[in-house]
């Protein structure tokens, strides 16, 4: 289903992007939880286990690597991390013994360029 700002090219080259992104990932050894993961607190584009870390990679696709690195903001990165509090806190496994998260982020451009930020932004612990 489309977003209220996608044509249906840019929905279809997200997707490949994301594909893309998911086999790049497991590529390196991490397991995928979920794609387009929808919680009350926005999407999370992948979420991947790496080991014992939870990993909520955001995938951008953009014309240019630099545009892609950019559009990601603050606010966006704190959606993205209170959409993986969400969903630690509703899965029962974690709740008792929460694993080490990570978020990452994978911009693809077209062609065969994949840029991959590992630990891409740190986040504060909240008690």
């Amino acid at each position: 289903m489309l977003d209220k700002t996608s044509t249906p090219s840019t929905y279809i080259q997200g997707l490949h992007a994301e594909a893309r992104a998911k086999k790049y990932l497991e590529n390196l050894g991490m397991v995928c939880l979920a794609k387009r993961l929808k919680t009350p607190y926005g999407e999370i584009d992948l979420l991947m286990q790496d080991d014992q870390t939870i990993v909520a990679a955001e995938v951008k696709y953009r014309k240019l690597l630099e545009n892609a690195a950019q559009s990601i903001r603050p606010a966006q990165q704190k959606r993205i991390q209170h959409a993986l509090q969400w969903w630690l806190s509703n899965h029962q496994n974690y709740m008792h013994h929460p694993p080490f998260q990570r978020f990452d982020v994978v911009l693809v451009c077209p062609g065969h360029d994949i840029k991959y930020y590992k630990n891409a932004w740190i986040t504060e612990v909240s008690n």
